[in-house]
């Protein structure tokens, strides 16, 4: 499998099917947080530039934010192109693209596991258990919300 145009399709579909992304939050203790409020980690859009271009591709994202899909091109050997309206973001992806190449840049590395918290976690609600909301959730019995 896989050797052939032809069925790589089945391939990708079958992993799309098996496979959930699990990517935590840039929040609170995020290695990777800044001051925007809307900040996707890095790890998010590498996985986009990996399966999506190739090396020395350009990439342009026209709200670049912060930087993160600059920097997961640009650890990827892309070339990248950025911009956005608000100038103390763009000085912020400026100074995280330094640091990237300085060596210095904190980052949650892709293949690191999520932290499984221990102790007391958040729960289902029980009024979510009741009849009719299984056509949403599925069987919420026993389900940790994380």
């Amino acid at each position: 499998m896989g050797k052939n145009p032809s069925d790589i399709w089945d391939i990708v579909v079958e992993q799309w099917n098996e496979e959930v992304w699990e990517i935590p939050q840039v929040k609170a203790a995020h290695p990777e947080k800044t001051e925007h409020p809307a900040q996707y980690p890095i790890e998010l859009v590498e996985r986009c530039v990996l399966a999506l271009t190739n090396e020395d591709d350009w990439i342009l994202d026209p709200y670049c934010g912060v930087g993160s899909s600059l920097i997961a091109g640009l650890k990827h050997d892309r070339k990248v192109i950025g911009c956005d309206k608000e100038a103390r973001y763009i000085e912020i992806a400026k100074s995280r693209m330094k640091a990237f190449y300085n060596g210095n840049l904190p980052m949650r590395p892709i293949e690191r596991e999520l932290y499984k918290p221990q102790g007391k976690v958040s729960k289902v609600p029980d009024e979510w258990k009741v009849r009719g909301f299984e056509h949403i959730y599925g069987d919420v019995s026993g389900i940790d919300i994380r």
